[in-house]
C-alpha cells in the first residue's frame, strides 16, 4: 500500500510536469490550481486505480511541481525533472486527515502503522506526514507545531569564529579545535566494489538482482546515515557555541573537475556543511573565493606559494603556523555580512 502511494505521487508528478511543459510551448501557462483542475478531470478515465489509494498524496507531489516551477522561473534551482520509480520513493499526507496514537500512525485509505517509536514532542499542530523509503526501510517524518525553546545564542551569547573546510580534517576552527575526517568513503571502497559486482552477475529482474540491489541500496544508506551525523555533530556543536559563523565561499563545482580530489571532496559534503550553518546558526558570514585565506599570512599579511603538500605556513615575521588554522583565522577576519555566496553554482554540483 505504501508503494502504492509513492507510485500514484510519483505518476501525478509525472503526468502534469509533461502536461505543464507542454502547453507552456503553446503559450499556455498552468498554476497549481489548474494543473491540479486538468489532472482530476483526466485521472478517472485514464489512471482509474489512483482511487486506491489517497488524494492526498497526489495533490501534495502536484504542489511540489509547482514550488518547484516558481523556484525555476526565480532562477534559484534548475528546471523540474522527471521522478524515476526507486529513486527517493516517497508521499506526503496533509496533517488534518492523520492521527497519531502513542507509536500508531493512522493515514488515509484505513493505512495504519507501527511506528518505532512514540512521537519525541508535544505537538500542538500537526502539519504534514512524509512516509519515505530508503533501501528495503520505511522513515516516517512528521512535522509538528511545538513551543518556541529559546537557545543559547538567543539569549544573547554570540560569539564570532572562523571555518576552514579541508579534506585532511573536515574543519578547523579559528580557536584552534579541530574536527576530524571520518573518510566513510574509503573505509566502504571495497565492501561497495564487493556489491557492485554480485550486483552486475545478476539477471537483472531475478530475485537474486533484487537481494543484491538491496544489500547495495543498505550499504549506501549506512554511509549516508553516518556521514550525516558526523555533519549535524560537527555544526550543531558549532551553531550552539557560537552565533556568527565565517565560511569561505567555496567553488565545489570547480573543484570536483578535479578528478584526483573529486571523490575526497564529494565525500565530506562541503555543501552540506554549509547548508546546515545556514539554519542553525544566527548568522553566516562569507569570504570571496577569490581572497587567498590560505596564502597569505595571518601575522602580517604577506601572501605566499602554499601547495597543498605544504601543510604548515611559515612566513618571514617569525610565525609558524598550522595551514588550516592560518587559513581559519584570516576567514574570520575577512568575512563580512554583505558578502553572498554564489548559490547556484552550489546548486548545480
Amino acid at each position: 500500500m505504501l508503494l502504492k502511494h509513492c507510485g500514484c505521487a510519483r505518476l501525478a508528478y509525472n503526468v502534469c510536469l509533461s502536461k505543464w511543459n507542454d502547453d507552456y510551448a503553446d503559450g499556455i501557462k498552468h498554476n497549481y490550481f489548474s494543473i491540479k483542475k486538468w489532472f482530476n478531470s483526466v485521472k478517472r478515465e485514464r489512471y482509474p486505480f489512483v482511487y486506491e489509494v489517497s488524494k492526498w498524496a497526489m495533490e501534495a507531489a502536484i504542489k511540489d511541481l509547482e514550488t518547484g516551477f516558481l523556484s525555476f522561473y526565480r532562477k534559484t534551482t534548475n528546471h523540474p525533472r522527471f521522478h524515476k520509480k526507486g529513486v527517493r520513493d516517497s508521499f506526503r499526507i496533509d496533517g488534518s486527515v492523520i492521527k497519531v496514537d502513542g507509536e500508531t500512525l493512522t493515514l488515509p485509505k484505513g493505512l495504519s502503522l507501527r511506528m518505532a517509536e512514540e512521537l519525541r514532542y508535544d505537538a500542538q499542530k500537526i502539519y504534514n506526514v512524509t512516509v519515505s523509503r530508503r533501501a528495503d526501510k520505511w522513515y516516517v517524518s512528521i512535522q509538528v507545531e511545538i513551543a518556541d525553546i529559546p537557545s543559547e545564542n538567543q539569549a544573547g551569547i554570540i560569539g564570532i569564529v572562523g571555518v576552514d573546510l579541508g579534506i585532511n580534517r573536515l574543519a578547523t576552527l579559528s580557536d584552534g579545535t579541530e574536527y576530524p575526517n571520518i573518510g566513510v568513503e574509503p573505509k566502504y571502497r571495497k565492501r561497495l566494489r564487493m556489491a557492485q559486482k554480485s550486483l552486475a552477475r545478476k539477471d537483472k529482474g531475478s530475485k537474486n538482482w533484487h537481494k543484491a540491489q538491496i544489500r547495495l541500496a543498505r550499504l549506501y544508506e549506512r554511509m549516508s546515515n553516518t556521514r550525516s551525523d558526523n555533519t549535524h555533530k560537527l555544526t550543531t556543536e558549532v551553531a550552539g557555541k557560537y552565533g556568527i559563523v565565517c565560511l569561505e565561499d567555496l567553488n565545489v563545482s570547480g573543484m570536483l573537475a578535479n578528478h584526483k580530489l573529486a571523490r575526497s571532496i564529494a565525500d565530506v559534503s562541503f555543501y552540506e556543511v554549509r547548508r546546515q550553518f545556514e539554519y542553525k546558526a544566527q548568522g553566516v558570514w562569507y569570504v570571496s573565493r577569490y581572497a587567498p585565506t590560505s596564502k597569505a599570512c595571518s601575522g602580517c599579511g604577506k601572501v605566499h606559494d602554499m601547495p597543498l603538500s605544504k601543510r604548515e605556513m611559515i612566513c618571514d615575521c617569525r610565525l609558524c603556523i598550522d595551514r588550516d588554522l592560518n587559513a581559519a583565522i584570516n576567514i574570520v577576519r575577512w568575512a563580512s555580512p554583505d558578502t553572498k555566496p554564489v548559490d547556484k553554482e552550489a546548486l548545480a554540483m
